[in-house]
Order: C-alpha cells, then structure tokens, then sequence
C-alpha cells in the first residue's frame, strides 16, 4: 500500500494539494491512500502513519522561494521552528528512498533542505518511526515550486513512480 499526502491551505489553492488532487486522478485510487494534511502534522502522523501497513509514502510540499525543477529532498533535521521534533533522536536523518534507475534530471533535482516546518516534521517522523521500528518502508519527499503547473508536476512524479516499479 502507499500513502501520499499533501498539504493543504485554507483554500485548498496550494500546489502540493492541486498536484496531489492530479495523481489521484492519474495513478487511480487502487492501492493508494491520498491523504491531505489539514492542520497538525503530528495528529496527521498519529493518524495515518503511526502503525500503519505501507510500502512507500510519499510527500508534497510548497516549496517558498523559486524552483524550476521538483525538488527530491533526502535528508530532514530534528527540528520544528526553533524547537526539536524528538530532543533523543539525531539531529539529521536521510531519508530512506526506494532505489531508482530512471530520474529525468532536467525535470528532477536534489535537495537537502526541507525547512524547519511542517514538511520537514512529517519527514522526520517518518524517518525516526523507521528506523526505531526497524521497518522496510521506504518514502520520497517532493518540494514543488508555487507557480509550477499542477497537472505536468503530477505527471511527472507519475511517470518516475512507473519507470522505477514504486506501484505495487
């Protein structure tokens, strides 16, 4: 199973939540858990991760400054605005990626700065939650720029979870 999830603003207008509304119509609803995240990413974790039976999850954030690629973060810090996520867990955690032969790199960049909020949160307690439970479960993290197009964004993240068999 896999879980994607986006974010979402008060008026659902946000890329990550237009993109991931995209791949829900692309990708289909079978074997695919589309969640949003509302307000606190902590209860979002408790509730849809925390125990849960996934494969791969995969996450879609507003990237706040320019990006003209889609931005694959690697890496997410223990840390929520000025405060850790977890003060007995390592500040830096990588993050657990499938193994991909296929990235368009002219489509696809590299990044290891997920900020200090809410995308950053979701991936590192996705990160610590593997690896203290020891799991197989692996995750992607996307940055998406705030004036890309939705639907070529979708397609793009699509056609990379094809070509590298991410869809069970």
């Amino acid at each position: 199973m896999i879980l994607i999830y986006s974010f979402a603003n008060s008026w659902g207008t946000n890329i990550s939540r237009r993109v991931l509304a995209e791949l829900e119509r692309i990708l289909g609803k079978e074997k695919i858990n589309y969640q949003i995240v509302y307000f606190s990413p902590q209860k979002f974790f408790d509730k849809n991760i925390n125990g849960g039976n996934y494969d791969l999850i995969v996450g879609l954030g507003d990237f706040s400054g320019n990006i003209y690629k889609i931005r694959m973060e690697t890496v997410a810090h223990n840390r929520f605005g000025d405060k850790p996520i977890n003060p007995l867990s390592p500040y830096c955690l990588e993050l657990s990626m499938p193994e991909m032969d296929i990235v368009d790199s002219n489509v696809f960049g590299v990044g290891e700065n997920m900020g200090s909020y809410n995308c950053n949160f979701m991936a590192y307690k996705i990160q610590d939650y593997i690896n203290k439970h020891n799991l197989n479960l692996k995750q992607l993290f996307f940055h998406i720029g705030k004036m890309a197009e939705a639907k070529s964004v979708a397609n793009n993240i699509a056609d990379l979870l094809v070509v590298n068999k991410m869809l069970k």
